[in-house]
């Protein structure tokens, strides 16, 4: 062939997740959590994955939020390596705390996926409550001056209401 050989690397996978163990040496044990629809319940629910990494530094303790990159084989198990710590564990980074903390959009994407109808309900909830908020003020706005003409208006109208509705309430 001629010098005109161009090799192309694929992007190489990354992924976020906390660090459970390092008690290996240069080897750190990180849980990575996805959200995924249960096939039959339809319920979503939250599934754990563990992926050994190689930290050369030993620089990940447990309870450290990490990213860590796909990578050629290096052991048996160990397929990805430390790319950077993202946040360190201070005090409260123990294993026996929840992996995931609970942030405002990892709770909003849950009710989301839980329940695909009822966010386009609420936002059309609140669309007709901000339309018609402020024509009920306009309307009261409109009828406080009061005139002997208009009163009789609003007296005569309450009248022939009164009287369209069935008495007695047999139906």
């Amino acid at each position: 062939m001629t010098g005109a050989e161009t090799q192309v690397q694929a992007k190489r996978k990354t992924k976020v997740g906390r660090v459970v163990s390092d008690k290996m040496d240069k080897t750190i044990v990180v849980s990575v959590e996805r959200l995924a629809r249960h096939r039959l319940y339809k319920r979503v629910i939250r599934l754990t994955t563990k992926f050994k990494a190689h930290d050369d530094a030993n620089e990940a303790h447990v309870g450290d939020t990490v990213l860590i990159e796909e990578s050629r084989p290096l052991s048996a198990t160990k397929r990805w390596r430390l790319v950077s710590v993202i946040q360190r564990a201070g005090d409260h980074g123990l294993p026996g705390e929840p992996v995931v903390l609970e942030e405002e959009a990892t709770s909003e994407a849950i009710h989301a996926a839980a329940h695909p109808g009822r966010r386009q309900a609420a936002e059309a909830a609140e669309a007709e409550a901000g339309e018609a908020a402020p024509t009920t003020e306009v309307a009261v706005a409109e009828e406080t001056p009061a005139t002997e003409g208009t009163a009789e208006a609003v007296e005569a109208s309450a009248e022939s209401e009164a009287t369209d509705e069935p008495e007695g309430g047999d139906r």
